[in-house]
């Protein structure tokens, strides 16, 4: 009805008051228009200023940041760079660079590394020699031709230790640890780390590879093949520590790494765990060696995963492994109580490590490691064959023309340490004159290891006959 009253009285006006009201709406609708349009290009306007403002700072947020400030414009049509924003985003640039600071990675000068029996240690400790030569360290070394470093396995002596040096940068042959020595001739603040292994298969690998003393003193009349076996059905029976060589036959990754093997009491367990904790900035276990490498190139600041890429060394034949029953691995744990409570409380901490790394960034390290190791092999080896000396270990052959490289990832720590030698004299700053002879070398290192072994126990002893004269 209104519209149809409205209609009527319009009808009936005249002409120019229809065209002035005609003219009124169509101003009226084009005046609305234009404001929708202006206030719309502000909003626009204001948005793409605020973006424009945010990009330069953006990076510092997660994706989802990002995206939660972009809404904020989008929806309000302000810009939201106000005081709250910037008082964020300030925050935020001044943890990155504190994360900066903290993340600004230089090569370790002081490393110490404790080299352990039968853990994968002569490969680990060919990965710190490529390591010295490439920052050309001072490498404290034994005497040539010796894989014993500091009179090993007497208490660790600086006087045997070749060059004569005050101090030294790398230290990673075989010693019987000791801090306080230690600490007085490798700079202040160093890195120190070593390698456990499970001691079942630690304890077992010894006991195959380990040929002279003291298994086979102690069980003389019984077949290689039974040596482990009947060694376990008693082994208090056996156990003799007048016997050259006795500590390899219990907890001997804690004697090397410097503790009582004779202590298997809970009191003794707890404080060489603390003791461990307050000496070592990494702890390695030979079952997860890749992780624990990837931890270890992490913590040394290393360029590249070729930086840690390796070759098998030192391993044994199959035929020469023991058969692990059941009763024979819980016999094994039960009489190397210390080794094993160690490496099971440093399995457990480096599980926790690998969480503060990032499991994800493990995984994708990880499989990118294997393809390089993989291939590295492929290109090295040709085959692997046995050492005529111990034909129960594996020897590897490399390729034709492999090169340099593949040359010196086969290299024990003998051989790498003996070329160390040849060539660090040139960048050290060692007195070639103050440099003890290779005969008083030796005779200190015999007379060392004769106080603890006895004159049978010698290492070497054939060998080095002719060379020594007292």
């Amino acid at each position: 009805m209104r519209t149809m009253h409205f209609a009527f009285i319009f009808r009936y006006k005249p002409l120019w008051f229809k065209i002035t009201l005609i003219l009124c709406t169509a101003m009226l609708v084009f005046h609305f228009q234009k404001v929708n349009y202006l206030m719309n290009s502000e909003k626009s306007r204001r948005r793409q200023i605020s973006e424009v403002l945010l990009q330069p700072v953006l990076v510092n947020f997660t994706t989802a940041q990002q995206l939660q400030l972009k809404a904020e414009t989008a929806v309000t049509g302000k810009a939201i760079l106000n005081f709250e924003i910037l008082n964020k985003i300030s925050k935020r640039n001044e943890q990155n660079e504190t994360a900066s600071e903290e993340r600004k990675c230089t090569a370790k000068k002081g490393l110490v590394f404790v080299k352990t029996h039968k853990t994968g240690s002569t490969t680990l400790t060919n990965i710190v020699l490529r390591y010295a030569e490439k920052h050309q360290l001072l490498v404290g070394l034994p005497p040539p031709r010796h894989w014993e470093l500091a009179g090993y396995p007497s208490s660790f002596r600086h006087d045997l230790i070749d060059p004569q040096a005050d101090k030294y940068d790398v230290l990673c042959h075989h010693q019987r640890f000791q801090l306080e020595s230690v600490q007085k001739v490798v700079p202040e603040n160093s890195f120190y780390f070593t390698a456990l292994r499970d001691p079942v298969h630690q304890f077992e690998s010894g006991v195959g590879f380990f040929r002279d003393w003291p298994f086979t003193h102690w069980l003389e009349e019984t077949p290689r093949s039974e040596l482990l076996e009947k060694f376990m059905e008693n082994p208090g029976l056996y156990y003799n520590t007048s016997t050259p060589w006795y500590f390899r036959a219990k907890n001997y990754m804690s004697f090397d790494l410097g503790l009582d093997n004779q202590r298997t009491d809970d009191t003794y367990i707890n404080w060489a765990i603390e003791y461990i904790e307050g000496v070592f900035d990494l702890v390695m276990i030979t079952e997860r060696m890749e992780e624990s490498l990837i931890l270890l190139k992490d913590k040394l600041c290393m360029e590249s995963f070729n930086d840690i890429v390796h070759l098998r060394l030192k391993v044994r034949q199959t035929a020469a492994r023991y058969n692990l029953t059941n009763p024979i691995q819980h016999q094994i744990r039960e009489w190397n109580r210390l080794d094993v409570s160690i490496h099971q409380h440093f399995n457990e901490k480096l599980s926790k490590q690998v969480e503060a790394y990032g499991v994800e960034r493990m995984a994708n390290d990880i499989e990118q490691f294997r393809k390089l190791l993989e291939d590295t092999e492929k290109t090295c080896v040709d085959f692997y064959d046995s050492y005529d000396m111990k034909p129960w270990v594996s020897r590897i052959e490399l390729r034709k023309n492999s090169g340099d490289f593949c040359n010196k990832l086969s290299w024990g720590e003998v051989k790498f340490g003996d070329y160390i030698r040849s060539i660090q004299m040139e960048y050290s700053q060692v007195r070639i004159e103050d440099q003890l002879s290779y005969n008083q070398l030796l005779v200190g290192l015999h007379q060392a290891q004769k106080n603890i072994l006895g004159e049978n126990g010698m290492v070497s002893n054939n060998k080095d006959r002719k060379f020594i004269h007292f």
